[in-house]
């Protein structure tokens, strides 16, 4: 077999352990196999050798009908005997070079990676195919994985796709990767879409339980071959246009016009200042903590953003959070985080960096103390900066220190890496999309007197992005257009209402006049 032709796409990692009651081994992975496998390791750690070889035999025999290679788990004894088509190796197994010596030069090596040293390493001796990144999410199987203080999830294997992506563009010798724990149909595409950079992808997803524990191995298999091929529902409706800026009367006309549900999970200190400030604009809010009708709303509303604001995180609501994260993405719904605090403490940072290997987002709204704490899971973070361990943060409160090149810099790196539009407020705004960014003119200081000014921002751009308002009114619509709306009609309003104001009483309701007549009387 031509290594350098071998289709990582659908990679089965087999387990006996796993089959339903009325079901056998072969069966799952005949039914796997003919329905869009590419690719299978067996892994069995309780067999007997001589039970193991004749297994692998079977196996092996089922792959050679399909043309597909078959790859034995750490038993090399095994793998030699029914003349496989390679070894899967762990740290803790046979050193790869000697695993190489023995296998020879023509069979698949592949070895298991779990933070940056071991991917290093394994480019340095020269003797693998493929690496296994992992695990990707927690799993009953792997309790033992080695993790450096990024963890699991696309955020931590972010970072070994971009060790692996300094060799790969500078070697003729291509190392292959795939991604592997815990990835089964209700996350494969967040896997896919967030291990992706421009020179680098991951070449396949290795999956057990989803399959070997399906009742429908055929269907389960075919599921996880269309989500591969089909793009991530919420990269649908996006794109980045060459077209001239659309006004912010347009804009807003649109918001007016379609009228968005924004679905706020939030903080109860804020809830009906940002539930005003959405009605003021003529979109509709609703703060359901209710997960039962997330399926509901964003399955049959089209024009619909969820907002999540961390500002009093609990285990309860983490599990709402993700739930609702999983559900909208499902849809290829709008949804923006607001991750308050995050600069401040680690714990809330890791509510962040949990909920951002979760789901995906596409707009992260916060000061320049947030997104300087979210830079911090950034995969190139270590390489150029310095003090991880800077405070960014009093309380909800930026206190970091930085000049607008900075600022623009942060707002770049967590933008490329989570791919999505990120919101810098302060005295100024930025709105920065991978390598665009806009400077917008704050409103007053006012609007830091008033408990929610900050949070209802993020009901503005849910608005906004719910309502697809580039004021374009096209198929697909560019999300950084709509954010840099939303932030001009906010801090326009901030500045009208201070005007008139004579404190931060009467410019909180100042505030919600001005929004309303901006966005009514057009």
């Amino acid at each position: 077999m031509d290594k350098a032709s071998v289709d990582y796409t659908l990679y089965l990692v087999t387990d006996s352990t796993m089959i339903p009651a009325n079901k056998t081994f072969l069966d799952q992975v005949s039914q796997a196999i003919d329905n869009g496998v590419t690719l299978v390791q067996l892994r069995e750690k309780s067999l007997l050798t001589l039970d193991f070889i004749n297994r692998a035999k079977e196996t092996l025999q089922l792959c050679r009908k399909k043309g597909i290679p078959l790859i034995i788990n750490d038993r090399v004894d095994v793998a030699l005997a029914v003349d496989a088509d390679g070894v899967h190796v762990g740290q803790d197994d046979m050193p790869a070079t000697l695993v190489r010596k023995l296998i020879g030069p023509d069979k698949i090596l592949g070895l298991s990676c779990g933070i940056p040293l071991e991917m290093e390493k394994a480019i340095e001796e020269g003797v693998v195919d493929y690496v296994g990144f992992g695990a990707m999410f927690p799993t009953k199987t792997k309790k033992d994985i080695k993790l450096d203080r990024f963890g699991q999830g696309p955020i931590g294997i972010r970072r070994l796709l971009r060790t692996l992506e300094k060799h790969n563009s500078s070697s003729e010798r291509k190392i292959k990767c795939v991604a592997i724990g815990g990835i089964n149909q209700s996350n494969a595409a967040k896997v896919l879409y967030q291990l992706n950079t421009p020179t680098q992808k991951v070449d396949g997803l290795a999956v057990v339980s989803c399959i070997m524990a399906a009742p429908d191995a055929a269907k389960a298999t075919k599921d996880l071959i269309q989500i591969i091929h089909t793009p991530a529902p919420w990269t649908q409706a996006l794109t980045i246009t060459k077209e001239e800026p659309q006004s912010l009367e347009n804009k807003i006309k649109t918001v007016t016009a379609k009228s968005p549900l924004v679905h706020h999970i939030t903080n109860g200190v804020v809830k009906n200042f940002s539930a005003n400030v959405t009605l003021a604009i003529g979109a509709s809010p609703i703060m359901s903590e209710f997960g039962d009708e997330y399926e509901e709303f964003a399955s049959t509303i089209d024009n619909i953003c969820l907002v999540l604001n961390i500002g009093t995180p609990s285990p309860e609501m983490m599990n709402l959070f993700k739930h609702a994260l999983q559900t909208y993405n499902k849809y290829g719904r709008m949804i923006l985080l607001d991750p308050v605090a995050c600069g401040a403490t680690q714990a809330r940072l890791n509510v962040v960096k949990e909920l951002l290997n979760y789901g995906q987002v596409n707009v992260i709204k916060g000061n320049i103390g947030e997104i300087s704490g979210i830079l911090k899971l950034t995969s190139t973070y270590k390489q150029a900066n310095g003090n991880e361990e800077e405070v960014l943060m009093k309380g909800v409160d930026s206190i970091a220190q930085l000049n607008e090149d900075d600022i623009i810099s942060t707002g770049k790196q967590v933008s490329k890496d989570f791919k999505v539009v990120v919101v810098i407020s302060g005295p100024i705004n930025y709105v920065i999309h991978q390598d665009r960014y806009k400077s917008i003119p704050g409103g007053h200081p006012l609007m830091g007197t008033v408990t929610g000014t900050g949070c209802s921002l993020g009901s503005t751009i849910g608005s906004f992005i719910g309502a697809q308002a580039d004021g374009r009114n096209k198929d697909k619509f560019d999300v950084y257009e709509a954010v840099i709306g939303a932030v001009e009609l906010y801090n326009k309003a901030g500045r009208e209402a201070a005007e008139e104001a004579k404190g931060s009483g009467t410019f909180m309701v100042k505030f919600i006049d001005k929004l309303f007549e901006n966005t009514h009387n057009i």
